[in-house]
């Protein structure tokens, strides 16, 4: 806990933790500017928003903030073979991942081509049978029952044979995707991928999901003007936009630009609850406030990704189109039903790849594999170990050579490009991904040598990965008011690329510490103001940070602040993260 240099402190956690630096005449020229409280102003600019933007980062906008569909590369292409199908009444197969990503992006393009009069299906394939994106076997099922277009939706991007023989059964595929592609394109009708080499759309941070978005926007208008529907009576596609947004939040793109504006309408579409399945999620999961993105991100999307991971794979897009409401109710238990199976599936895989992980913790990329690990947990445990060692991991599910991999990464490492580089050097059969996350094919021999080359690569590239973290604003107990935190709800909302604020509070006195649950800790926290509020540390029993908590001592405290309610009243209460000894200087 002692300090490193005049910026950076050890934390009890064994953390380096340093707090931002910001510009003070930016931080006070915005609070004049937009009669923000310094806390406000000093998070705006800890998040390096210009200053002529704070404005439209405040109060995010679909209309300035997410320019013409037709600036993603190929677009026209795609609309016009849809057309073509929507004057030729031709069979339309819309070809989904199992993912939150594309179970949205699938059932939004459905309920959107229904609205204009154009018939489709979705086909899902079996994450256990079939495996990731498009397979040939899949393709000539959909051929014998006369389909004329595929549209991929969160996969494609390296399905050369599966499109090559396609055309040669006379189906055409257009590809919307999100994943970063190789040089070499499949030879689709069209690929619409705004994370395409020569793509200048400036896009590249949608989901598939905001690709299918995209589209959905560029054949409105395009449908508009050749006459075939009125722009009167033209649907509206902001009705899709909870789907926009549930997908969005699941991938876990950074939400910047557009994303922001989409996640923080779509929010608000998702509350009027007007999706049946969504609404049916809802009520079985007891969500009764204003869904905010922890909502879509940590109980509606693992209930829609349940399917896709330890059942049937159709599930999800099946609720997110459905107009039933007691099939909406029946898929929604199945789901719930499915999402509790899958948590203990997972904490055995998560258990034994921790242990792994200890014993590797000093390379920068962990690569872990097990036998019999289930392939539908695989992503999640990635992401756990992610939130522990703080590093790029990837999860293989020993099957010899048909091994299947699934990775997650952190800010600054893409992940995707990595793995595609071992793609092109024979090291892995198949795979793929975007910057925070991959998913790959791998002959179990070649673990060792993919390892090594994901490890030198980091290293040339970034050397090693910085084990720091950072604190947003420094505050008092007496700072730390409702109204003060209220005004941060406008920079929601919070998640990946936009995280939500971190704040320490200096020569905090913790008292009156408490196990609460089994295994949290509750306390009370004062300062040299002599004011007071409540914090609490999860999951802390046990751990450095808990066992600091529990001695009661003077320490500066690290966490999120939160607005609770407490017979009636609106307080302020610290989600503690971690700790750091009240010698150190920070």
């Amino acid at each position: 806990m002692n300090n490193i240099d005049e910026k950076y402190s050890y934390s009890v956690s064994k953390k380096r933790w340093a707090i931002r630096d910001v510009d003070n005449l930016k931080t006070a020229k915005l609070v004049q500017k937009l009669n923000i409280s310094d806390y406000l102003a000093r998070y705006i600019c800890s998040r390096g928003v210009d200053i002529n933007k704070a404005e439209l980062y405040l109060n995010p906008s679909l209309k300035k903030q997410i320019p013409s569909p037709f600036s993603i590369l190929d677009m026209d292409k795609a609309i016009n073979r849809i057309i073509k199908a929507f004057i030729n009444k031709e069979i339309i197969t819309i070809y989904g991942d199992y993912d939150v990503d594309g179970a949205t992006a699938s059932a939004l393009l459905y309920r959107s081509f229904e609205e204009f009069g154009l018939n489709a299906s979705i086909y899902i394939p079996d994450r256990m049978k079939e495996g990731y994106g498009p397979n040939i076997s899949a393709f000539n099922s959909l051929n014998e029952k006369g389909t004329n277009l595929i549209i991929t939706v969160d996969c494609g991007m390296t399905s050369f044979k599966e499109v090559d023989f396609a055309k040669s059964k006379n189906m055409d595929v257009i590809i919307i995707d999100h994943h970063a592609p190789e040089a070499k394109l499949p030879e689709a009708s069209a690929v619409v991928n705004p994370n395409r080499l020569d793509d200048e759309s400036g896009l590249g941070m949608l989901a598939a999901v905001g690709v299918a978005f995209m589209l959905v926007g560029a054949l409105k208008i395009q449908l508009i003007s050749d006459g075939h529907i009125s722009k009167s009576n033209a649907p509206k596609i902001s009705s899709v936009l909870d789907l926009v947004a549930l997908g969005t939040i699941c991938d876990v793109v950074p939400l910047i630009g557009p994303n922001r504006a989409i996640v923080e309408k779509g929010l608000k579409i998702m509350a009027q609850k007007k999706n049946l399945g969504l609404k049916a999620l809802f009520d079985i999961s007891e969500i009764e406030d204003f869904p905010k993105v922890f909502h879509a991100g940590f109980i509606i999307g693992p209930r829609i990704n349940a399917g896709g991971r330890v059942g049937e794979s159709f599930l999800g897009s099946k609720l997110l189109i459905t107009k039933n409401e007691n099939e909406a109710k029946n898929i929604s238990f199945r789901l719930n039903d499915l999402n509790e199976e899958r948590k203990m599936i997972e904490l055995k895989v998560l258990n034994e790849a921790r242990s792994m992980a200890e014993k590797q913790k000093e390379l920068n990329i962990l690569v872990l594999h097990g036998k019999n690990w289930h392939v539908g947990v695989i992503g999640i445990v990635a992401s756990r170990i992610v939130e522990s060692f703080n590093k790029p991991t990837i999860i293989i599910s020993d099957n010899g050579e048909e091994s299947k991999g699934s990775g997650r990464s952190v800010l600054r490492i893409d992940l995707g490009s990595l793995i595609t580089s071992a793609k092109q050097l024979g090291i892995i059969k198949q795979g793929g991904g975007h910057p925070m996350a991959c998913g790959l094919t791998i002959d179990i021999g070649q673990v060792e040598l993919l390892t090594t080359h994901l490890n030198n690569n980091i290293s040339n590239k970034i050397g090693l990965i910085e084990d720091l973290y950072w604190i947003d604003i420094p505050i008092s107990v007496k700072g730390a008011t409702v109204d003060i935190l209220k005004q941060f709800k406008s920079a929601e909302p919070f998640g990946s690329g936009n995280p939500e604020p971190r704040f320490i509070i200096k020569d905090a006195l913790v008292y009156n510490s408490k196990i609460v649950g089994e295994n949290h800790i509750r306390c009370d926290i004062s300062d040299t103001s002599n004011s007071r509020i409540n914090g609490i540390s999860f999951r802390s029993v046990g751990t450095s940070l808990g066992k600091e908590l529990l001695r009661n001592n003077k320490m500066h405290l690290i966490g999120q602040l939160k607005l609770s309610e407490w017979n009636g009243k609106e307080q302020v209460q610290l989600h503690i993260e971690d700790a750091i000894s009240s010698d150190s200087a920070i």
